[in-house]
């Protein structure tokens, strides 16, 4: 039988009155049969369309345990198209197509076949040792037959030791593979951890609060259960549920959600494949702030503004929920590739309230010290922001509209809907404004000062948000530019730039750099100069500051060791704390034999690799290292076998 991938679901659902589906299109993978890709297990570490940083995960990812070297073998009859070497990401991969036109990937491993090794490494010592490269190969027409042992597992780019195995369409769209013939043990319901409710309207009212609001079930009799939840005006919800299968205690993705309310079903969705263009609507189909802020993937259960993924079938409001006052039944249910069901219920009790207007006077400016105030911290929506009331009071503001700000439980809402140039002056910030960015067409803002201007390209928001750019200089080298708040996702990068200090002319080495407080990391950000400005490219709002690297990485005890394979290498720790290690940069010879330098950043070391290395008693080890910033460290070291 052949064996059907839909992008989007066809047909109707039996039972669901007034639902909407969106066009689609088949991609039928004509009966083939795939071979299991490799020996190291038959269980899996991830599934199809997991919550991956700004992305969706576009694979399975099978278990190693925690080891090397297992064999990893063609799928399927192919010719070798493209082969890539890096530092992060896929790290060393292999994409081979096949007769039909789709693909299958094989990521992280360890190396490649001997001759398909030979092939990268006399592209990479042609290239002055280069140890990275992306290239596409088919030309070179490497026929390959299903089950051939094409290469080894490994940890290479990120994550620890499993294989990532795709498969593409042959628009080289995702899907999954569990669609084919291959599949695992799993007789394990889902589990359905934690539910989500998001005010949909500045007067939304959930739990006596205006903020989202989450919640842990009971589990009684098979099913799960979040009680009551008080709401007043229309809301979102989204659930925190995985999966498990037998023989590992690994977590997955549910693959199917569906929620029903009084018996009603009003959303469904499902992942079998998606387009790499629409990837980045992760942010949009998760909680994005419960994202952000804590890492938790909570899948919507309804579709927000700008998400176009193929993935849903819903009612006419979109899954969004705008109930009559009073009690209503709401069923969630998760289920995996494999039909096992888990069903959780949470009752909305409706209340019908009206949110009151604010009234008191805007503050006035006084000499007394005010703390500064983190905008972050509140709570923002594409159309409003709450504030508690104390941080409020602080703000010297100019409301164009003061019908359009209310107070609800000692916080303020201010309704940002047509309140374009909202000024607020805020304390530790500074004047600033906040500018209405849609995202059908270009955005521009500048500061209050002037001195920083930032340009978003059409389509960087999902949605019109409300944003303000500002920026304070310490020195002629030190700017700080803050693009807030942080809560909002970008779909495009955009680009920032200062007036440059006319006193500033020594600029090596200097950039910007955004802080993680969440992974207390400094990210070095896309920086250059012109002589009138200071020009960055981000794909993230926050702060920005400059700072400037003069400090060469620290190279650290190399030590020799012996690969499963058999391979010798060297092993040297390479740590640059500000700018990063330059991945293409760094030098190794051992006893005057120039290898290739490959940088393993989880987990800070540099590799030396020569197919023809073979220690003898003594080796002596000459490197030379470079930062993102050029500065450099050369260092010998002598070490015995």
């Amino acid at each position: 039988m052949v064996i059907r991938l839909l992008l989007v679901f066809l047909g109707v659902f039996l039972g669901i009155g007034g639902l909407s589906a969106q066009s689609s299109q088949d991609f039928e993978p004509t009966d083939a049969h795939y071979l299991w890709p490799t020996n190291a297990s038959h269980h899996l570490t991830s599934t199809f369309a997991e919550t991956r940083t700004g992305h969706f995960h576009a694979a399975l990812d099978i278990k190693t345990w925690g080891q090397r070297g297992y064999e990893i073998y063609a799928t399927r009859d192919a010719v070798l198209y493209r082969m890539a070497i890096k530092a992060t990401g896929y790290g060393k991969v292999l994409y081979l197509k096949h007769e039909d036109g789709s693909f299958s990937v094989y990521a992280h491993l360890m190396r490649f076949n001997d001759s398909l090794q030979q092939f990268a490494d006399s592209i990479r010592f042609a290239e002055d040792h280069r140890p990275y490269f992306d290239r596409v190969v088919e030309d070179q027409q490497i026929q390959i037959e299903q089950g051939d042992v094409i290469a080894y597992s490994g940890a290479s780019g990120i994550g620890p030791p499993h294989l990532h195995f795709e498969l593409r369409t042959p628009e080289q769209h995702p899907f999954n593979p569990l669609l084919t013939n291959l599949t695992v043990e799993d007789n394990i319901s889902p589990t359905i951890a934690g539910l989500s409710v998001e005010p949909l309207s500045p007067g939304t009212i959930i739990e006596d609060k205006q903020e989202i609001h989450t919640r842990r079930p009971y589990r009684r009799n098979g099913r799960y259960d979040f009680g009551t939840i008080e709401v007043s005006g229309p809301v979102g919800l989204g659930v925190n549920a995985y999966d498990q299968s037998n023989g590992v205690s690994n977590v997955y993705a549910a693959y199917q959600l569906s929620m029903s309310v009084d018996g009603q079903q009003v959303f469904h969705s499902r992942v079998d494949s998606f387009s790499y263009a629409q990837t980045n609507q992760i942010y949009i189909d998760r909680v994005y702030p419960l994202l952000r802020k804590y890492g938790k993937g909570y899948q919507r259960l309804f579709v927000a503004d700008g998400n176009s993924l193929p993935f849903y079938r819903t009612a006419n409001n979109k899954g969004r929920l705008n109930l009559r006052p009073g009690r209503h039944s709401v069923e969630i249910t998760a289920t995996d590739y494999f039909g096992n069901k888990s069903t959780a219920t949470v009752e909305l009790f409706v209340r019908q309230r009206t949110v009151p207007r604010y009234t008191k006077n805007p503050s006035r400016f006084s000499p007394r010290k005010i703390p500064k105030i983190d905008i972050n911290n509140w709570n923002w929506h594409s159309n409003w922001v709450t504030i508690p009331e104390d941080s409020y009071a602080e703000l010297i503001t100019a409301i164009p509209n003061p019908e359009r700000i209310s107070e609800y439980n000692n916080n303020i809402t201010i309704d940002l809907q047509r309140l374009d140039n909202l000024f607020m002056n805020i304390p530790g910030m500074g004047p600033s404004v906040f500018h209405r960015i849609p995202p059908q067409s270009k955005g521009f803002m500048q500061s209050i000062s002037g001195q920083v201007r930032a340009t978003f390209p059409k389509g960087a928001f999902y949605d019109t948000v409300s944003v303000t750019v500002t920026a304070r200089q310490f020195s002629p080298d030190s700017i700080q530019v803050s693009l807030a708040p942080e809560a909002y996702p970008l779909d495009k990068e955009y680009t920032f730039r200062v007036e440059r200090d006319s006193s500033l002319r020594d600029t090596s080495k200097l950039a910007f750099y955004k802080y993680n407080k969440r992974y207390d990391y400094w990210y070095l950000t896309d920086t250059h100069f012109t002589d009138n400005h200071i020009i960055a490219k981000s794909i993230t709002l926050g702060t920005f500051i400059t700072r400037r690297d003069t400090t060469p990485p620290v190279v650290d005890r190399p030590r020799l060791y012996q690969r499963t394979d058999g391979q010798w290498l060297i092993y040297i720790d390479a740590e640059d704390e500000l700018s990063g290690i330059n991945y293409d940069r760094s030098i190794i010879s051992v006893n005057g034999l120039q290898g290739i330098a490959e940088y393993e950043p989880e987990d800070d070391r540099l590799v030396y690799y020569h197919p023809d290395f073979s220690p003898s008693p003594e080796l002596n080890i000459e490197l030379t290292v470079f930062d993102r910033m050029g500065n450099k460290t050369t260092k010998s070291f002598r070490i015995k076998k």
